[in-house]
């Protein structure tokens, strides 16, 4: 764990990614202002561990160690960013479940984080004389991705289009129309890294990334957060694509001795908003 000063006025902000490999967690001492109460965050702490499937096991326990660590308590939070996708599904529904209980419980506000947009925008801060762009990409299973593209713009890296999920044969087509040079980054490109390595091959116009690229840094997540807007709201997930679940249902409802209707309705059911 890493931690500086924890000294605040306004209280904290967390800032949780559950949405990839990394589970990453990290707090910042809200600074007062004049208009909205806020008027920036210092870093204090973070905690990352690459334990895909697991981020139940240390989500509330790495909060709690954080805030103990630093003689704080749930209470002293007044916001809290959570990565709403899209990533892994039972990731996300973990580290939202997660934040909205801590929110309900202390009265903190809510803000979802585009994991895609955390993935670009410090890489996008590196393009030279702000010339090209970068695609985040994020693993999708199936032979998909979920992609965005980004350039860097006056103050923050500005989207080029919307989140999408694409089956790798469909990249080189959505990589012709974005400008050179691109740069390439994230999960999604080191999993299929054969793939990508063949195509930059036959586009010199393409940088893969390293590995480090793969995951945002935590003090690059609490910045995001210092600029989301937050409510109180309920936090959606930004899944883009059905579920295996859902598009394994009939199998699995069979399994478990029901029709694949009433499987259905038990889903629609479960996801119906309170």
């Amino acid at each position: 764990m890493t931690c500086a000063d924890s000294s605040s006025d306004a209280g904290l902000l967390l800032a949780v990614n559950g949405a990839d490999e990394r589970l990453q967690l990290a707090l910042g001492s809200l600074t007062p202002g004049e208009a909205d109460g806020v008027q920036g965050v210092s870093f204090l702490a973070a905690q990352e561990w690459t334990v895909p499937g697991s981020a139940v096991r240390f989500l509330a326990p790495g909060i709690q160690q954080m805030l103990a660590a630093l003689g704080l308590a749930a209470q002293d939070i007044r916001r809290i960013a959570c990565v709403d996708g899209p990533g892994s599904f039972t990731g996300l529904r973990m580290s939202l479940a997660l934040a909205e209980g801590l929110a309900a419980s202390t009265g903190a506000q809510l803000a979802g984080l585009n994991h895609l947009e955390i993935l670009a925008c410090e890489a996008a801060q590196t393009l030279e004389q702000n010339v090209g762009a970068v695609a985040a990409l994020v693993w999708s299973r199936r032979g998909q991705v979920y992609v965005q593209a980004f350039q860097h713009g006056k103050s923050q890296s500005a989207p080029l289009g919307p989140p999408q999920v694409l089956a790798l044969a469909s990249l080189p087509e959505f990589f012709a129309t974005l400008p050179r040079p691109l740069s390439l980054l994230g999960g999604g490109l080191r999993r299929n890294l054969p793939f990508f390595e063949e195509l930059a091959g036959h586009d010199t116009g393409l940088r893969l990334l390293p590995a480090h690229w793969d995951a945002p840094r935590p003090s690059a997540l609490l910045d995001l957060a210092s600029r989301a807007s937050y409510s109180a709201q309920t936090l959606e997930p930004v899944y883009l694509r059905a579920s295996d679940a859902e598009d394994n249902l009939a199998a699995i409802a069979a399994g478990r001795g029901l029709s694949e209707a009433d499987a259905q309705t038990i889903l629609d059911r479960g996801s119906r908003p309170l």
